[in-house]
């Protein structure tokens, strides 16, 4: 059990904030020697814990027999000596800037990652059940600040565009409007979904993740990037996890790039989400 603790969850990509509160050594949730954070709203931030799919996944993976690793070159090529973590990326992740942040940051992944070529209505349902159930879970647990994100524009993934827009080739390529517009169907539900479950004591607020992203893809030079539909590792086309590998060629600027692989955005992209997050992240410290 985690006793009097308050926490920030964001779905698919999760992180809970634990303030200075005992944790019981029986949590699921292992801490160990976490030290007082000061904070500008004189409060702290003990921890961050971090659940998500491999888009948050900071090495975890490389325990999992899969081979659906990144735990080799290239990815890495950007981290600080170019060490190749299990980040399925070139450098840092969005909690790698939370961590910098003044935070402790924990890293716990979850299966929230399903195959997203589902008939998405009943994959809309799953996802909210699950996100539903874990809420519930968190608020049983002692959680009283939750924030939920939202999902991405799907159709815009590198490999969504080469396998479903029938025109895979530059300079042709472009988003399947149908797979993004589904993912801002989910987010409309999930926020009214949001809004049912609020009681009074516990705190629920929806982070979006859509529109950040999708500001991007619309409005690329704004960003610095010159290549939005294709990933910076191999062809850019379909390469991701073992497929992006030691043998790959490499464009020579990832910060270019809003993807580094076909899948997975480039560091220079989840610095800017980041960016666009701090005032949600500083709303909910002041929960706390």
């Amino acid at each position: 059990m985690i006793s009097r603790c308050k926490f920030i969850l964001c779905l698919p990509i999760l992180f809970i904030i634990i303030s200075q509160n005992k944790v019981q050594s029986r949590t699921i949730l292992t801490i160990n020697n976490y030290k007082k954070l000061q904070r500008p709203f004189n409060n702290s931030v003990s921890a961050v814990f971090v659940f998500g799919d491999s888009t948050v996944d900071s090495g975890n993976n490389n325990y999992i027999s899969t081979v659906a690793k990144c735990d080799f070159p290239p990815y890495g090529r950007d981290f600080p000596n170019h060490i190749p973590t299990g980040r399925f990326t070139n450098g840092r992740l969005v909690t790698d800037y939370l961590g910098t942040n003044d935070f402790a940051v924990n890293y716990f992944n979850t299966p929230f990652r399903r195959q997203m070529y589902y008939k998405v209505s009943a994959y809309q349902q799953f996802l909210l059940q699950l996100v539903q159930q874990f809420i519930q879970g968190l608020m049983n647990e002692g959680a009283r600040v939750i924030g939920i994100a939202g999902v991405p524009p799907f159709g815009c993934l590198p490999v969504v565009i080469t396998i479903d827009s029938g025109d895979a080739l530059p300079p042709r390529r472009q988003c399947v409007e149908t797979y993004s517009a589904v993912a801002r169907e989910y987010n409309l539900l999930l926020q009214r979904l949001l809004k049912t479950m609020q009681i009074h004591g516990i705190k629920l607020f929806y982070v979006d993740i859509y529109n950040p992203l999708n500001d991007m893809i619309q409005n690329p030079i704004k960003y610095g990037f010159t290549e939005v539909t294709m990933g910076c590792c191999g062809s850019g086309l379909i390469e991701a996890s073992i497929l992006c590998n030691p043998k790959s060629i490499v464009c020579n600027d990832p910060s270019n790039h809003m993807f580094w692989d076909s899948v997975h955005p480039s560091q220079a992209t989840y610095y800017t989400v980041f960016q666009t997050l701090i005032p949600t992240i500083d709303f909910a410290i002041k929960q706390l």
